[in-house]
């Protein structure tokens, strides 16, 4: 009986410790679920709109570039989270620290750390690559992780949280450690969420995106940042 009570006693302390960690976060709203105060759309002609507290969009045919909702403030060190849901195999994904494309022939508005979200066999769902226009490039993907590549459930809610602190990028999916990279590519910039282009595929517009519940902690991020069970890798 002795026993039992401890253990009950050490469960009940270590629920409320972790009760009051998330308790104490101090978040932000990024996105207030009436309207896209505080967020720009710019680019081609994917569709964005609000309903029922979320961001819903989805992909138009024959584009020719990417459409990017994005802050229109821009941030260095965050913990960002948010719900996600998309109704069917297309790409997409939040873009971190991201800047303005300038300079060269890309068709494209934004560079930046592109947190994939990948719902195709290769399951690549919370991979991070240098979205840089026509030459990007995967720096952290999932191939030999089969905990991470099946942590994102297609046709549900799914939660996201990324880290940029310092050179540091951390992405978990539903709880589950996805990505822990280290770059300096980009320090600052906005936050984005990519409706990506499509050819002639009419098929692809019936399917739509959404996102909810996103906030962002900008205040002491290292204070609450959490530990990976997955080893750091260096990216130049």
């Amino acid at each position: 009986m002795k026993m039992r009570v401890n253990y009950f006693y050490v469960i009940i302390l270590f629920s409320s410790v972790v009760f009051a960690q998330t308790k104490d976060e101090p978040w932000q709203k990024l996105f207030n679920g009436k309207d896209f105060s505080g967020w720009s759309i710019i680019g081609s002609n994917g569709k964005a709109w609000i309903e029922d507290s979320e961001i819903v969009a989805h992909q138009v045919v024959n584009t020719a570039e990417h459409t990017f909702i994005k802050t229109n403030e821009k941030y260095s060190n965050f913990i960002l989270e948010s719900d996600v849901k998309i109704d069917g195999e297309i790409h997409t994904g939040f873009l971190l620290r991201c800047i303005d494309a300038t300079g060269d022939t890309a068709s494209v508005r934004l560079y930046g750390y592109q947190v994939k979200i990948d719902p195709t066999p290769r399951r690549w769902t919370g991979g991070v690559f240098d979205d840089f226009g026509k030459t990007f490039s995967w720096w952290y993907t999932l191939k030999d992780d089969e905990r991470a590549r099946s942590a994102f459930k297609l046709g549900k809610w799914n939660h996201f949280r990324m880290e940029a602190i310092d050179s540091t990028i951390k992405v978990w999916v539903n709880g589950i450690p996805t990505t822990n990279m280290i770059n300096g590519k980009y320090t600052s910039g906005y936050i984005a969420i990519k409706i990506h282009w499509i050819g002639n595929t009419p098929e692809k517009e019936n399917i739509n995106m959404h996102y909810k519940n996103i906030k962002i902690i900008t205040d002491d991020v290292k204070k609450y940042s959490r530990s990976m069970d997955i080893p750091a890798k260096y990216f130049k």
